[in-house]
């Protein structure tokens, strides 16, 4: 029994008009019942007028009739217990990195060397592949935060560098979020710069909201300061009696 087979039955009794049932096969037998089972016509046809009808010859009565299977889809998603694992391209690239295979480019970061392939780069970060094509020789703007996210596409695993950032702008300006979201937006990688602006806007507080509303303004992230500019006018009177907000006074006097 299936899909383009045929049932062969040499007694078969038809209950009703227009019977249909609905059941798979895989649920096993199924029984036909009178009530409940199916939908028709009680009395189809009255016997009376049948008996004088040219229906009957002979006392044989034949019926000619068309059996129909409905196959419906079957969700095979609760069937399905096979787990795909997360994507592990990132640790594969990031070997690729530590490793220093088939490398190409060498970054300087701080009189350290870093290896790292062309074609990563480019394919991350259209601003490497058009330098490539102009023969950059060297990038002493090259991080090693910033190559590890091109090749891993995470943040680097180091807890020092997502302390909370403090109040004092020395420190602000050295803090790895500051430093990453320059190059970011010069390599167009805006994944990242989301990430840094999360970490840098995570621990936002009155001390600190007016130093990195001006560090954004530094490094020409106009585009990014709604977050400072948000928090300081809800909390307005005390964020201008803070040292940073006189210090932003004094350096950005066109804010005022």
């Amino acid at each position: 029994m299936g899909v383009g087979k045929f049932i062969a039955s040499k007694y078969f009794h038809c209950e009703r008009l227009h019977s249909h049932f609905g059941r798979y096969l895989n649920n096993g037998p199924y029984t036909l019942k009178k009530i409940g089972s199916m939908w028709g016509f009680r009395q189809p046809y009255k016997w009376r007028h049948l008996e004088v009808s040219n229906f009957l010859k002979d006392d044989n009565l034949k019926f000619n009739f068309t059996v129909v299977v409905l196959v419906s889809s079957i969700d095979s998603s609760k069937l399905n217990t096979i787990q795909v694992p997360e994507s592990d391209m990132g640790a594969h690239f990031g070997l690729l990195l530590e490793n220093e295979e088939f490398t190409d480019v060498t970054f300087s970061v701080g009189g350290e060397r870093f290896h790292a392939h062309k074609l990563v780069l480019a394919a991350r970060s259209t601003v490497f592949g058009t330098e490539f094509i102009n023969k950059m020789e060297k990038d002493d703007r090259g991080d090693i935060a910033l190559l590890h996210f091109i090749y891993r596409d995470t943040l680097i695993e180091d807890e020092g560098l997502f302390m909370p950032c403090t109040p004092f702008l020395p420190s602000l300006s050295e803090s790895f979020p500051v430093k990453l979201l320059e190059p970011a937006e010069m390599y167009e990688l805006p994944r990242l710069e989301l990430m840094c602006e999360s970490v840098l806007c995570k621990d936002i507080s009155i001390d600190s909201v007016a130093y990195i509303l001006f560090w954004l303004i530094v490094i020409m992230l106009l585009n990014r300061i709604s977050i400072c500019l948000n928090f300081s006018a809800q909390n307005l009177r005390v964020v201008m009696q803070s040292d940073g907000f006189e210090y932003l006074k004094q350096n950005c006097p066109l804010l005022q």
